[in-house]
């Protein structure tokens, strides 16, 4: 399983999924940055939908993190 924290402005969600590595996880970020609709920012939604993601509670330390205001991920 692979723990991927998104922060944004509406707040940080973490998600969980398949174990995927790091060009994976790009990949999949890439396209949906490319085709989310912006002007009712269904980001989130749009990510579990396509790649198979589940929002996760947990205090979990996450695999990776994807900062969406600066596009980053580390």
């Amino acid at each position: 399983m692979t723990i991927v924290e998104i922060e944004y402005y509406k707040g940080d969600t973490l998600l969980y999924g398949r174990k995927i590595d790091e060009s994976e996880l790009k990949y999949q970020i890439r396209e949906i940055e490319a085709c989310y609709d912006r002007d009712v920012d269904n980001f989130i939604e749009l990510f579990c939908r396509r790649f198979g993601w589940t929002i996760f509670e947990t205090e979990d330390i996450p695999d990776f993190i994807y900062d969406r205001d600066i596009g980053k991920l580390y």
